[in-house]
């Protein structure tokens, strides 16, 4: 190469800013522009949805209010016709299974919500199939009696104590114990399913443990209101430990596999306890001469009530939330309460019962607290202590809207500086 010759390179001084403005979106392609509204419009949710959304929401509130209302109601004047009943004829364990006998109408009924709420539809064979797969894959007579036989038993065992208990108590009494139910199954859970441990949880527990005992000694160490207190217990356990089995088998409780497991209660009932009531009869435990009447009208009504109860607490979670209905199931205290001094006319409550009722509706709250309720509360208080109640100092892009509809960053002024 000649001596004088040069080899020329890129000069390493500053280049030539270049401004990109933007771009209106009346001089952009087209198609471009369509492909960016589709994207757009692919990941946020459409306007209608945003709109029914809020609407759906309410409604099922409105539902659960409605639904938790009718829970109450249905539960303390069943109440209310039970002890009617035991008075006319007391047979405490032919009453439970007369009522249990109704239960074979719950998959029937969950069947005909299925119809109402879904939209892909299925044969009631394939749906009771699909529902029953807790109790195995072939599906007989035998295997489902030996299946549902234990729930049938703790569920007789259930409804036999809660009637003794109120021979012994009074309405109000006997629902607020039966609301320790919840209590039992988190004790249950946490010694049998291994649940997470909460302390808020335990706190209720021991509320609910303390409530029983002061209703207990309201009246006094002698007095039938701790046999019927115990008794009471006893039922509100026997229920807990059904839940827990069911829990176990089924591994989550869903409707449908709730409204299958009472309806092949019901079916045990009929065929295995009916030679029970037989028995109880020959034996004079549970005799009526053949003369007396038998208040038919009001076991229809009372089998009727509590079918109701049973169908809106198993089944309720479908129309609202879940948490409704464990509230209606509170409200069957004041509701008791209700029955007794307007209708019958026999409230008698001391301050040392509703004081009971009082701790034990605390503790049957607290036990609704999700397990996560710690987390989120101190969440919820950071992020309105950090986002509302300062202003943020965060410099960013600001965001506009434009005819579309879709949010941008607003392009920030261009500073030119000169050296």
């Amino acid at each position: 190469m000649n001596k004088f010759s040069a080899k020329i390179s890129p000069s390493s001084g500053p280049q030539p800013v270049t401004l990109h403005l933007p771009t209106p979106a009346s001089e952009k392609d087209p198609q471009e522009q369509t492909l960016v509204q589709d994207e757009s419009d692919a990941k946020r949710p459409s306007k209608r949805c945003c709109t029914r959304c809020p609407f759906r929401a309410i409604q099922r509130v409105a539902c659960g209010l409605i639904l938790g209302a009718c829970v109450a109601v249905s539960w303390a004047w069943g109440t209310n016709s039970a002890k009617e009943t035991l008075i006319r004829h007391p047979a405490p364990f032919f009453i439970v299974w007369f009522c249990s006998i109704w239960n074979i109408l719950f998959f029937p009924l969950y069947y005909l919500c299925h119809l109402l709420m879904e939209k892909q539809k299925q044969l009631p064979c394939m749906e009771f199939r699909k529902c029953s797969l807790f109790l195995g894959e072939e599906l007989t007579v035998r295997i489902v009696l030996k299946g549902a036989a234990p729930f049938s038993v703790l569920w007789s065992l259930s409804g036999y104590l809660y009637l003794l208990a109120l021979c012994r108590i009074s309405k109000v009494d006997v629902s607020a114990v039966l609301c320790c139910n919840q209590a039992f199954v988190f004790l249950l859970s946490w010694i049998g399913l291994k649940d997470r441990f909460m302390g808020v949880r335990i706190v209720a527990a021991i509320l609910s443990i303390t409530g029983i005992v002061m209703l207990a000694y309201g009246d006094g160490f002698h007095s039938d209101s701790i046999t019927g207190v115990a008794l009471g217990v006893g039922s509100a356990s026997a229920s807990a430990l059904f839940k827990v089995l069911f829990r176990k088998h089924a591994g989550s409780v869903q409707p449908g596999a709730a409204s299958v497991l009472l309806s092949c209660v019901g079916l045990c009932s009929f065929v295995l306890h009916s030679w029970v009531c037989v028995l109880l009869y020959f034996t004079h435990v549970e005799y009526w001469p053949p003369s007396q009447h038998i208040p038919w009208d009001k076991l229809c009504v009372m089998a009727t009530l509590l079918l109701v109860f049973n169908l809106l607490v198993n089944l309720g979670e479908i129309f609202t939330y879940p948490r409704l209905i464990s509230l209606g199931i509170l409200l069957t205290i004041p509701a008791s309460a209700a029955v007794d001094a307007f209708v019958t006319e026999t409230l008698q409550m001391s301050h040392v019962r509703a004081a009971a009722a009082g701790i034990i509706s605390a503790g049957y709250l607290m036990l609704q607290l999700p397990e996560n309720w710690d987390d989120s509360t101190l969440h919820w208080l950071s992020t309105l202590w950090r986002g509302n109640w300062r202003e943020d100092s965060v410099v960013g892009e600001e965001t506009v809207m434009d005819t579309a509809g879709i949010a941008r960053a607003k392009p920030k002024p261009a500073v030119m500086t000169l050296s």
